[in-house]
């Protein structure tokens, strides 16, 4: 992201909201940006507070960290790993089978950068199936409780994906997808691999387009808003790794970084803001950056964009049909 992009509001606010009685979900958060949105979360006392982390050690540091830093105890922590399709089929499972039918936020935090190209076990490049796919799968097979607790509490269930404004920065036309191959066909060969650099940003925006997308195949008085959000150019753990491996190109923007905590306002803003309800309305597919709804780049908005989306949403559901077959059956 260049400096002319960056912008540095230190005084935005976080959101204090009562959230006795409501269950709230947060992938990824044991370091940085997901872990301070788990703190804001704790804070606010809900009935129930699941985060995951990669494995059970870093989940038993995470459940430590936020019952020591905020006092609160009924947080619980379970593995996910998100470069296999079958443990989020296990966390569905067991959120399932312990979560009493209720969600009420769910914060799709979790992902990855790296330069180097390599496939999963699932055989998709690991970027686009951490920051992609499997968070489309997580939140795909938990739409049926996020809707439900809706619906059966008569309030509004939200789910936020954690993007970047770094999706302004790539595009998915022509130019760059060869004729009669998906996007997500194209981004996991290894022809792709000469390209890692922008994998990171492609990643953000196929969050934008994925947003836009469910909430648009959602009734539009759905009790569920779904959101992007932006959470600025904050120094989580991954920008931190990022800057020890290239300074220079860091230095010039590192007075415009947030800190973890004041990216994750962002987060909790897109998952209990505006505090007027009456304007929750304009949450609804949105981008949102600086406490604010914003347009997301002139690419998504344009015509080739929303063609490139319907793709994308299509290329991922057929995916992930042939993971689960509940995916198939949410869509028909």
């Amino acid at each position: 992201m260049t400096p002319s992009r960056l912008r540095k509001p230190r005084d935005l606010p976080v959101l204090d909201v009562d959230l006795a009685g409501r269950t709230v979900l947060v992938v990824g958060c044991n370091t940085g940006l997901g872990l301070e949105t788990m703190k804001h979360f704790a804070r606010m006392r809900p009935k129930r507070l699941v985060g995951t982390c990669r494995d059970e050690e870093k989940c038993a540091q995470t459940e430590k960290v936020i019952k020591e830093e905020t006092g609160f105890e009924d947080v619980l922590c379970w593995p996910l790993e998100l470069t296999s399709f079958a443990s989020v089929k296990c966390f569905t499972a067991r959120f399932e089978h312990y979560g009493d039918g209720c969600l009420d936020i769910m914060i799709l935090n979790a992902a990855m950068a790296t330069l180097e190209y390599g496939l999963t076990a699932d055989g998709f490049e690991s970027t686009v199936q951490v920051n992609h796919l499997s968070g489309a799968l997580l939140s795909l097979l938990l739409l049926r409780t996020l809707l439900q607790t809706a619906y059966r509490h008569k309030t509004t269930s939200r789910l936020v994906i954690v993007s970047s404004g770094v999706h302004q920065d790539v595009h998915f036309g022509p130019n760059n997808m060869p004729e009669g191959k998906g996007v997500l066909e194209t981004l996991s060969s290894e022809a792709g691999s000469s390209v890692m650099q922008q994998r990171y940003h492609e990643t953000k925006l196929l969050n934008i387009l994925f947003t836009r997308a469910l909430q648009a195949h959602l009734p539009l008085n759905s009790p569920l808003l779904v959101t992007a959000v932006d959470p600025g150019f904050s120094l989580s753990s991954r920008v931190r790794q990022d800057m020890e491996k290239q300074p220079d190109e860091f230095r010039e923007v590192l007075e415009f970084a947030r800190t973890a905590e004041e990216g994750s306002r962002q987060i909790v803003y897109g998952a209990l803001g505006p505090k007027d309800q009456k304007k929750w309305e304009k949450l609804r597919g949105a981008y949102v950056s600086d406490n604010e709804v914003k347009e997301p780049s002139q690419w998504v908005r344009s015509r080739e964009g929303r063609v490139v989306q319907k793709m994308v949403w299509n290329e991922t559901l057929s995916i992930l049909s042939g993971v689960d077959a509940r995916i198939a059956e949410l869509i028909r």
